[in-house]
């Protein structure tokens, strides 16, 4: 059993329509609504651009822990506003530990797509 993973076009075509529910969650930290994702990442996403702020929290005013480029993998777990929160699966190409945590703006992810294969 082999899994293979995909993005794009196909991810647009196979999510259309979709809307999955979220549960929402309260945080003193915040002001707007934090909501559990993790049943919408269970093969993680992709990056989506060049040189994207990895922050230390939801928002432009969190310092940067560094870049992420197109292709480096992450797992979501909370959503706040147009933020996620996300963690590195692996290694990123400029060099952030895998398992490293912060906060990546909505538009610069993208869902993967697992398909398995017999």
């Amino acid at each position: 059993m082999h899994r293979l993973m995909i993005s794009g076009a196909a991810v647009a075509a196979l999510l259309a329509g979709a809307a999955p529910a979220l549960a929402t969650t309260a945080t003193p930290s915040t002001t707007a609504p934090v909501r559990a994702v993790a049943e919408l990442n269970s093969c993680g996403y992709d990056v989506a651009g060049s040189n994207v702020n990895l922050r230390s929290g939801a928002g432009t005013r969190h310092a940067s822990l560094g870049h992420l480029t197109r292709g480096d993998l992450v797992d979501v777990d909370r959503k706040s506003g147009g933020w996620y929160r996300v963690t590195l699966s692996e290694r990123s190409r400029s060099g952030i530990r895998a398992g490293t945590v912060g906060w990546v703006a909505e538009r610069y992810l993208k869902p993967s797509v697992c398909m398995q294969l017999d």
